[in-house]
Parts: C-alpha cells; sequence; structure tokens
C-alpha cells in the first residue's frame, strides 16, 4: 500500500525506439521468461527456432496495428494482407478502436520493483491515461486459440498474467485488458479483463523469478547450472545478491 503522505508517482512513458528500449540495461518481462524456462527445464530456444515465423507475425501485427506508418510490406514469408485483415477485425470492435484513437502506443518506462530492488523496463502495447477513465494497459496477443475461454486459459498458460501483473504494480494501473486475435479463422476477436485473482497468481510468479535473478545460487541443485547460464546470458549476474542454497 502507497503512504497517503507520499502520493504515488507513476513512471515516465518514454518514447524511444524499440533497439534503444532493448539496450537499456534493466529486466524485463521477457528476461522473466528465459530465467523461467531455465528453471523448468526447457532448453532454450535458438535464433531460428520453430517459433521465428509466429514471432515475426507476431511483431509485423503489432507494427501495423500500433505503428502504421513503421510497417514494412512485402517481408519474405509474411502475408501482409492476413496482417491488415487482422487490424482490421480489431478496430472492428468500437471499445477497442476507441482505446487505440485515445491511447499512446508503445510507450516504454523503467521502474524498480520495490521488494527486490531490482531495475526494470516494460515497453507496453497501448497505456490509456484519459481524465475521468481508470488508467488502463492493452496488450494484444495473436493466437489460435479456438474460442475466448481457450485464450482465457493461455493467460495463464503462457505467462500473460504475469506480464500483466508486472506491468500493472510498475505503473498502478487500475485496469489490464488482454486481447487475443485470432490469425485463423474465423478470426475472432476476444477481450479479457485481468481479475485480481489472475494479477495475484502472475504476482507470485515475477516476484519469485526476480528473487532468483538476485540469487541464483537459491535454484533448486538440479537446476542451478541451467540458471547460471540463463544468469549470465542475460549479462545482469551484477544484480545477483549473497542468497545461498534455499
Amino acid at each position: 500500500m502507497s503512504d497517503s503522505s507520499s502520493p504515488f508517482r507513476r513512471p515516465d512513458l518514454l518514447r524511444l525506439d524499440y533497439d534503444t528500449y532493448r539496450a537499456l540495461p534493466a529486466v524485463a518481462n521477457s528476461d522473466l521468461s528465459r530465467l523461467r524456462d531455465a528453471l523448468e527445464g526447457r532448453a532454450p530456444r535458438p535464433k531460428g527456432g520453430s517459433n521465428e515465423g509466429a514471432m515475426e507475425f507476431g511483431t509485423a501485427f503489432h507494427t501495423a496495428l500500433l505503428e502504421p506508418s513503421n510497417y514494412v510490406a512485402g517481408q519474405p514469408g509474411l502475408n501482409d494482407t492476413l496482417v491488415w485483415w487482422l487490424v482490421e477485425g480489431v478496430k472492428l470492435n468500437s471499445q477497442l478502436a476507441a482505446m487505440l484513437e485515445k491511447g499512446i502506443a508503445e510507450p516504454s518506462c523503467l521502474f524498480t520493483e520495490p521488494l527486490t530492488d531490482t531495475l526494470c523496463k516494460l515497453r507496453a502495447d497501448l497505456v490509456l491515461d484519459v481524465p475521468g477513465e481508470p488508467f488502463t494497459i492493452v496488450d494484444f496477443k495473436t493466437t489460435i486459440a479456438r474460442d475466448a475461454e481457450h485464450f482465457r486459459m493461455q493467460c495463464s498458460n503462457y505467462d500473460y498474467d504475469r506480464q500483466a501483473a508486472f506491468y500493472t504494480d510498475a505503473l498502478r494501473a487500475e485496469r489490464f485488458l488482454l486481447v487475443g486475435v485470432q490469425k485463423l479463422e474465423p478470426f475472432g476477436v476476444f477481450v479479457v479483463e485481468v481479475t485480481e485473482q489472475m494479477l495475484n497468481e502472475g504476482r507470485a510468479k515475477y516476484q519469485r523469478l526476480l528473487r532468483l535473478l538476485k540469487a541464483p545460487a537459491t535454484a533448486p541443485y538440479y537446476r542451478a547450472d541451467a540458471v547460471r547460464a540463463a544468469v549470465d546470458a542475460l549479462g545482469l549476474g551484477e544484480q545477483e545478491g549473497e542468497g545461498g542454497v534455499a
């Protein structure tokens, strides 16, 4: 809880290009995903791996939706028609269309996570800071979920709840929306309002990983080498604390 004598001031929303954001020496949600993979025994995903096409399509969709002037057509392996078809599908939702008109697209921010005193960063898809309305973060996900309920299940399985909590806590957002956009027929759009329960579950996930980042020696012995390698690969070893084996 914040001290009423010291009103909370949200971190500044920064207008940075993506390369500048990536170079910021701070912990991102994607870094936590790499640490999670090491902790769970998942192999690091090599560059050019099987998910590369999905990542490129997702990036193309986000650019077309949020920064259309930066979209580059004709990239190898990308279906431009499908990308813009999905964008139009989102805009057919009047609520989302209004948010896209009023919101700030692709803002970045730096913040210190208070429990672990870790310098972190985030880059949100869309932030709405409109007087008289809840401070809202909107995140768009391309998906092959069958329907809205399937997408809701994926929010936990894919750790979207962790991302929502990480962003919500940093910006003290009052509302977080996850928007699933089907990239296969029937090309539905699913809007999921993140609940307090989802935030609590996601918060436990990111705080656990941040503690592990500060003290990788606390990882289970059978994952210690993988976790240490993941921390070293992130170039964040200087943030390690002195925790011993749990």
